[in-house]
């Protein structure tokens, strides 16, 4: 049954709410801390797009809820910004608009993503539209939304971490939501991969400090259950399909050595997104780069 549904729910707010604080937060930081100082303002741009996109000129039509909060550097003519950006745009929009000027990037993007939503399904909803003998009848996952929240900011010295946050309702049995982390060397604007960080002999001694990470975090968020090694991990879920590995997510933050999984990726949707945080003092062997 075809359901037109709020234009805010609660987790659409909760969703929005986030991504304005981290842009809010973002344009708080000014020019006087760290590497990022050489700013005359603050070293952040930021973009808000939003969008309700109806299938047809219809106002009871379904829709698609769209929002962007998208953060980046502000280039003032430097080459290093720039190379940033462009990377960020890659990795987070994608490759056909990461040549682009931001404010144009996100403006495609947005364009793109919705016309493909009227595209993919707007013949389907025509279709049971003419079948159906009243709007209750229309299915309601017609209805959909899309939520890019982005963040840029200063990571451990030298480095400018950036994130991003997906939410993706195509109406399944679940939304889809998952992160991307990203690191990049501030004098070359060169994006820091796993093998530019990690010394290469040190994998199985990292992979064994996430799996007692791994471990502690369970523990603590599980009290009623005794978790105390992978075979107790494994009852709950985790590392049932694969064994512990180094994620290409990881920030080089400014506190600590930050790991992320994304759902499935270690454990069943339900887990969530999972985060190990390391201290640099106890990675700092493990590194190439400290």
């Amino acid at each position: 049954m075809y359901v037109k549904p709020e234009k805010t729910t609660m987790k659409r707010n909760t969703m929005k709410a986030a991504g304005m604080l981290l842009g809010l937060l973002t344009l708080l930081i000014m020019s006087g801390c760290g590497y990022l100082g050489e700013y005359e303002q603050s070293p952040y741009q930021h973009i808000f797009l939003e969008e309700e996109a109806h299938l047809t000129p219809e106002a009871s039509s379904p829709f698609c809820d769209f929002s962007l909060d998208y953060t980046y550097l502000d280039e003032q003519d430097d080459s290093i910004a720039g190379l940033i950006n462009r990377s960020i745009q890659r990795e987070f929009l994608g490759e056909a608009f990461a040549q682009l000027e931001p404010q144009l990037a996100v403006d495609s993007f947005k364009n793109t993503y919705l016309r493909n939503y009227r595209l993919e399904v707007g013949g389907l909803y025509q279709a049971d539209k003419a079948k159906a003998a009243s709007e209750e009848e229309i299915p309601a996952w017609y209805n959909q939304t899309y939520s890019l929240v982005t963040l840029v900011e200063e990571g451990r010295a030298g480095v400018v971490n950036a994130s991003a946050n997906v939410y993706v309702d195509t109406g399944g049995a679940h939304p889809n939501q998952w992160s991307i982390w990203l690191n990049f060397d501030f004098e070359t604007g060169k994006q820091l991969t796993k093998e530019d960080i990690f010394l290469a002999s040190a994998q199985a001694d990292i992979e064994r400090l996430l799996l007692d990470k791994l471990v502690k975090l369970q523990a603590e968020t599980h009290p009623e259950e005794s978790v105390v090694n992978l075979e107790d991990l494994q009852k709950l879920g985790f590392l049932q399909l694969t064994n512990m590995y180094i994620p290409d997510n990881f920030l080089l933050s400014k506190e600590a050595f930050l790991f992320l999984f994304n759902r499935y990726d270690i454990a069943p949707y339900s887990a969530g997104e999972i985060v190990l945080k390391v201290p640099y003092e106890e990675i700092g062997p493990y590194l190439k780069r400290t």
